[in-house]
């Protein structure tokens, strides 16, 4: 038979009595639950005890009711839908403008193309050559509307992105202090858990996780600290005590923002990518990264590249004054901006579009390195341009290279431009100034969309009509006929200094012997067929330029007279120049010996409107870049901006699943949180209930003792 050694020593009086503390303890606790009820971040509370081997109840322990899988999960399910909230909520006010039909620049460019075929059906129509004024004014204030909408969201982003850092940062401090004073109050507490301080600081990691995408882990001493680190590794506050604050800041361009830690322990500084970010303030930047940015400088893209497809076009006619045409629209330039490390920072880079280059704009920016300096007159850099992306990172091409090129021999003087990648112009003003290995950023398409102007003022300065006219001779005996004339180049120089110069000389006319390069032939000026398959090129004094024998084709003859001409050949002068004549003309049918073709400026040409429906037709013709990867696939510019529109949209379309999706989740893992840690007034009520009880109970033991001490007394006495 076994026997309880144990020898129960506590009296009556004593056993009553922790009874009576035991249940006014349970009592508090739920008290103190119920007031909480509607407290946020409130953990509910439990209080067990221990049975003493004496008797009696012994020592009390209250606890938070807490389940570290749910909160861990709530944690990451609302960084999640932090982030695609604020992705979704940004992207959809864009989506909204550009979807809106009285911000679309569609209409505008429709309604401006429109009116120049308009004024190209009747030429002489001022009226109708002024509405395309007036069109190109609208179209020029449209895109400049939607651009400075587009600016005005990335001043409203910085302004949220530096809100939610002090917020960040508030946080974390926060979180160093609470650690502090849960390691001191855990020392002095030996049997409760310091709840309103864990609950202090597990709202602020919660808040801190609605922000960035965080990870926490205890301390390796049980000291009773928490440890927080992002999820990309770098730590917020650690467990000596320091922590680290995030910090705005920026390279080049002021207002890409980007972010840094800094540590209050140590002097170390380290770049954030942004893209791990997650939360809220992730969100933020892949709103900036993926739609803002990139649809700013598409749209800087189009707009720079139907304007300058517009000039260029316009050159290349005769106006109403039977000149040569005019720009339609100022370009602005673009101002270098200087990287932080910079040496030099009084040296100077601007750049412009090279005239003609609209098909190869891009949407990127381009960072220019300064390789090397050579003196001289004029001084001469070595240079490289690299292709970046809106988010700082390199574009690459279709193999995965990044796009760059180095250019040596560049003349570092003021006036003097380089054509580089991208159809742009760069000039080094400064001179020997640069210093090796500073760096500048040029963003050709970022700001520029609405400091675009219509600097025609002039209805006759409209280029419609074709300067070039091609006279079949009158005697001509075959059926050849003229198909097409080409104007590719119009520049006028006469002192033929720049490659860029054509044959027309500014004056009505085009360069003739001793006016052209080379000195000994003129330009261009007739065609003379000997045989079917055979022409001379001659120039206006009726020197032979060259001889074509073994024609096929009676497609652009004098690009076939300068590849193929013999006897004497096409002059070396013409062809080292960019572009001249800067000139051609095509033929259909089959001439005979003796039939001629002569060459000259359209002096009397003011009904004529070739030019004026090449004009028109640029609408059509899909020139634009779709990407900057050099990939060669183009489209129009409406179909450039439906494909900005397109991108919004559908971003906007997925982002706002995803977000459905985040919240669902969210709401699951709240529900599965609640469950254990949240306050049931039910449960209170009924513990209540019992713990009252289980206290009068107790009572009425401890009544019980005193009488029966009461009696003891009265005995012995």
């Amino acid at each position: 038979m076994y026997t309880n050694s144990t020898t129960r020593n506590t009296d009556l009086f004593s056993i009553a009595t922790s009874g009576v503390n035991a249940s006014n303890q349970l009592l508090t606790t739920a008290g103190n639950n119920i007031a909480n009820v509607n407290t946020e971040g409130f953990v509910r509370e439990r209080t067990n005890f221990v049975t003493q081997l004496t008797g009696g109840v012994g020592q009390s322990t209250t606890e938070r009711v807490l389940n570290v899988f749910a909160q861990n999960q709530l944690r990451r399910d609302t960084t999640m839908q932090s982030e695609f909230e604020a992705f979704y909520t940004k992207t959809s006010v864009l989506d909204n403008m550009f979807a809106s039909e009285s911000n679309s620049i569609a209409s505008s460019m429709s309604r401006f193309f429109a009116a120049i075929q308009t004024a190209s059906d009747d030429p002489t129509s001022i009226a109708s050559r002024q509405s395309v004024l007036t069109e190109a004014q609208s179209m020029v204030g449209q895109i400049g509307t939607v651009s400075g909408f587009l600016r005005q969201k990335e001043e409203e982003f910085n302004l949220e992105l530096e809100t939610n850092i002090d917020q960040v940062n508030g946080l974390i401090q926060t979180i160093s202090d609470l650690n502090k004073s849960i390691v001191i109050a855990e020392a002095n507490l030996r049997n409760d858990e310091p709840g309103a301080l864990l609950n202090q600081r597990d709202k602020a990691i919660l808040d801190l996780a609605s922000l960035v995408s965080i990870e926490t882990r205890a301390s390796s001493n049980n000291s009773g600290a928490i440890m927080v680190n992002l999820t990309s590794g770098e730590s917020l506050v650690m467990e000596d005590g320091s922590f680290s604050v995030f910090d705005v800041s920026n390279d080049a361009d002021l207002n890409a923002k980007s972010l840094e830690l800094t540590s209050n322990g140590k002097p170390t500084t380290l770049s954030i990518l942004e893209t791990d970010l997650g939360g809220s303030i992730g969100g933020l930047f892949r709103f900036r990264d993926e739609v803002l940015e990139t649809s700013r400088r598409e749209l800087g893209q189009i707009a720079l590249a139907i304007t300058e497809t517009m000039n260029t076009q316009n050159r290349q006619g005769m106006d109403y004054d039977k000149q040569l045409g005019s720009n339609i629209f100022t370009l602005p330039d673009f101002i270098g901006l200087d990287y932080q490390g910079n040496s030099n920072t009084n040296s100077i880079v601007t750049g412009r579009i090279a005239p003609g280059a609209a098909a190869d704009i891009s949407s990127a920016d381009y960072e220019i390195t300064i390789d090397s300096v050579t003196p001289g007159a004029p001084p001469t850099l070595g240079i490289t341009v690299s292709a970046l992306n809106a988010d700082g990172s390199a574009v690459t091409d279709t193999n995965g290279v990044a796009i760059s090129q180095t250019f040596t021999g560049v003349e570092a003087a003021d006036g003097t431009f380089t054509s580089v990648i991208g159809g742009l112009e760069l000039e080094f003003s400064t001179g020997t100034n640069y210093t090796v290995g500073d760096q500048f950023l040029i963003q050709p398409t970022k700001n520029t969309a609405d400091l675009i102007e219509v600097t025609m003022t002039r209805p006759e300065d409209l280029a419609l009509a074709g300067p070039l006219r091609i006279d079949a001779a009158a005697g001509n005996l075959g059926d050849a006929e003229l198909l097409s004339t080409t104007v590719s180049n119009t520049y006028v120089d006469n002192t033929l200094a720049d490659n860029r110069v054509s044959a027309f000389d500014g004056n009505g006319d085009i360069h003739g012997p001793g006016a052209a390069p080379g000195g000994t032939v003129g330009a261009p000026a007739q065609i003379v067929f000997t045989a079917s398959d055979e022409f001379q090129v001659l120039d206006s004094a009726g020197t032979v330029i060259t001889v074509v024998s073994g024609i096929t084709d009676m497609s652009n003859l004098l690009a076939q007279a300068e590849s193929s001409g013999a006897g004497p050949t096409w002059p070396a002068a013409f062809s080292a120049l960019d572009d001249y004549p800067g000139y051609d003309f095509s033929l259909a049918g089959i001439p005979k010996a003796g039939d001629s073709f002569t060459i000259g400026f359209n002096t009397d040409g003011v009904n004529d409107n070739r030019n004026g429906l090449l004009m028109a037709d640029l609408q059509n013709v899909t020139n634009l870049q779709v990407d900057n990867s050099g990939s060669g696939e183009t489209v129009s510019f409406h179909e450039a901006y439906a494909n900005i529109v397109s991108d919004v949209g559908q971003k906007t379309a997925s982002a706002d699943i995803a977000l459905q999706s985040a919240n669902a989740l969210k709401a699951s893992s709240e529900d599965w949180f609640l469950s254990v840690s949240g306050v049931s007034l039910d449960e209170e009520a009924a513990n209540l209930i019992k713990y009252q009880q289980s206290y009068q109970a107790a009572a009425r033991l401890l009544s019980t003792a005193q009488d029966l001490f009461n009696t003891i007394l009265s005995v012995v006495s």
